[in-house]
């Protein structure tokens, strides 16, 4: 097992690693719509889902593996109503219609520095 922290990702905002790789498995922690450039949400509800599943398809693709590689998702939202379709527009388009990887989404109280939305992953990437 190792702990991956690819050149242009996101710096990590606390005692944790980006992702780890276990095998023919990676781990991505819950990324959020932070600009990898600045370390600043970016604006926009979106945008900033957006971001955040860009941001784990670099870490992804740091070790060999796109969004179709993904066997697992969880996603944390702020408020259902009104994120959920977000994230499913987000989705269906970085995943060009499908199939998408099974996912939870689940509603939480609060997320860090006030953030609307998390996502977590698994990928398999055979060494």
């Amino acid at each position: 097992m190792r702990y991956l922290s690819p050149e242009g990702a996101i710096a990590p905002t606390g005692t944790w690693s980006l992702a780890s790789r276990a095998g023919d498995f990676i781990f991505i922690a819950g990324m959020r719509g932070i600009d990898p450039q600045t370390n600043e949400l970016v604006a926009g509800d979106e945008a900033r889902i957006a971001q955040a599943f860009r941001n784990m398809e670099h870490i992804a693709a740091s070790e060999g593996a796109g969004l179709g590689d993904a066997v697992r998702l969880t996603v944390y939202v702020t408020d259902m109503d009104r994120h959920r379709p977000i994230v499913n527009k987000v989705q269906e388009a970085l995943w060009s219609g499908g199939p998408y990887p099974p996912r939870t989404i689940l509603e939480v109280s609060a997320l860090n520095q006030d953030d609307i939305f998390e996502v977590e992953g698994t990928f398999y990437a055979p060494v």
